[in-house]
């Protein structure tokens, strides 16, 4: 489900799609008449629309898969990739790395915003395999932004998967380290592409773009990378793609020995370092997808309330956001959405939810379609 956009309802009009509340509760049915100003703009503030059930959408395969909710098949998503990567050899690997790439496309077709707020948000599980999963949401958004094709992002998707193959028990070891790394744990780092592309062979993987993507995610525009240390365009397009999905995700991502770093911050990052270290185009292109505050942002309003970004806006600095507490601190039951033109209800400055102790109930949030 997605918050109602104004225009898309107007007093004396049929109401286009049945409106739900925030936990999925049928308000009003389609077809109903709104019969003035106000009543319109109740409704989006606090209802919501199912494009899913609106348009009707069945997978042509009838996975059963299908009746999940968007978070619920992320998270079915992270588990099935740890399955893979840690069970029997004999599964046919590529196939089962496609089938978990059709349920992440599927979850950022029916709620772009939910799927992004995921990689904020719901931290539970294994970090390494989280991580792959977070870039390959990122990967598919970005992609269709950049107009490349469902077949051509779906090679990009696969590599996201599995980028760090190579050095997958590593990198949850790496979690703990603070410090220099040994000899031995940076000299795995180093070869992880090149390793994880003859593992991906070993699995039957044969399709270029995706072994390419794999070997080439830590080569740099500026020659600065690993392990060709190419320069440029040599670099291809997926690579050059997943290796920023790469570092924005991991730049979000909590460690035990530093706080996760704000979003804002990290798409800053990412474009300030245009055309050295990392893609311009590319880095561009992740603030305009994502938005200064992405979905799952923690924000404090110039009323003092903190809030969450539950959805982008037409402008990257006019995203749609609810509040979780009152101007003074004071915790919220129920999200309240608040108006972008209400010169109070504007984003003052990015916070730490998990600092300010604040959880955050992503289903009272997104309603049905974070329901896992």
């Amino acid at each position: 489900m997605r918050p109602i956009q104004a225009g898309e309802v107007q007093a004396g009009q049929p109401l286009p799609h049945d409106a739900y509340d925030e936990r999925g509760k049928l308000l009003l049915r389609a077809g109903q008449i709104l019969a003035s100003e106000a009543s319109v703009e109740r409704l989006i503030r606090h209802a919501y629309f199912d494009d899913a059930n609106a348009s009707g959408r069945q997978d042509a395969q009838g996975d059963a898969a299908d009746a999940e909710r968007p978070l619920a098949s992320i998270l079915s998503a992270r588990h099935r990739l740890y399955s893979l990567l840690t069970g029997d050899r004999r599964t046919d690997f590529a196939r089962e790395i496609a089938r978990i790439a059709e349920l992440l496309q599927r979850a950022c077709r029916v709620n772009p915003d939910l799927s992004l707020a995921s990689i904020l948000l719901h931290r539970d599980g294994l970090y390494a395999t989280r991580h792959m999963i977070n870039a390959a949401i990122v990967c598919e958004l970005v992609g269709a932004a950049l107009e490349l094709s469902a077949a051509e992002r779906a090679p990009i998707i696969a590599a996201a998967l599995t980028m760090n193959i190579g050095m997958f028990e590593l990198q949850q070891q790496l979690l703990a380290v603070d410090g220099p790394l040994s000899d031995a744990q940076y000299t795995q780092v180093r070869r992880h592409c090149e390793h994880g592309v003859a593992l991906l062979g070993e699995r039957g993987v044969n399709n270029e773009t995706w072994l390419q993507a794999v070997l080439e995610h830590h080569e740099r525009p500026d020659g600065s990378g690993y392990p060709g240390g190419k320069h440029g365009e040599a670099i291809a397009l997926p690579a050059r793609l997943l290796g920023t999905a790469d570092v924005y995700c991991a730049r979000v991502a909590h460690r035990h020995y530093r706080p996760p770093l704000p979003s804002n911050l990290a798409l800053r990052w990412l474009y300030l370092n245009e055309g050295t270290t990392l893609d311009g185009k590319i880095a561009t292109s992740f603030i305009k997808t994502l938005g200064i505050y992405p979905p799952g942002t923690g924000v404090r309003l110039r009323n003092g309330s903190i809030a969450v970004v539950i959805q982008r806006g037409r402008g990257s600095l006019t995203p749609q956001v609810s509040s979780i507490t009152t101007h003074d601190g004071l915790r919220i039951g129920t999200p309240i959405r608040r108006r972008g033109d209400v010169a109070a209800h504007a984003i003052s400055e990015a916070v730490d939810l998990d600092a300010l102790e604040l959880s955050v109930n992503m289903e009272a949030l997104w309603g049905t379609d974070a329901v896992t």
